[in-house]
């Protein structure tokens, strides 16, 4: 009887053992399709953030670019502002600035003004 248990327990212990080897094989299997899945999962996530960035590149650019415009249209009314104002613009009368600048030089340095019809004050 000892031949037969012997046998009988090599063969259970046989099956044990491809069992367990089964086993570690079915679970590196799923370790290696966890990994496969976790790996799709970051790429897919990683396009996700990238396309993300690039949406709001793109919209920033386009509020650069309006602003842009929106300021070279300002600039240019500006200019165009000061240049009507410019045309509208009398020339100085040189001869009255001189004139003018003479009697304030008069009344610093103490001295009358002599043009007809001013009354000092």
């Amino acid at each position: 009887m000892t031949s037969r248990s012997d046998t009988g327990t090599q063969a259970a212990a046989a099956r044990a053992i491809e069992r367990v080897l089964r086993a570690e094989q079915d679970a590196e299997a799923g370790v290696a399709g966890a990994r496969q899945l976790a790996q799709a999962t970051l790429d897919r996530a990683r396009d996700d953030a990238l396309a993300i960035v690039n949406r709001a590149a793109e919209r920033i650019a386009r509020w650069q670019r309006g602003h842009a415009a929106a300021l070279e249209r300002r600039v240019a009314a500006l200019r165009e502002q000061a240049a009507a104002s410019a045309r509208t613009q009398r020339p100085v009368d040189e001869a009255a600035l001189a004139e003018s600048a003479a009697r304030v030089a008069a009344r610093l340095a103490g001295g009358a003004d002599t043009r007809p019809g001013d009354v000092d004050r």
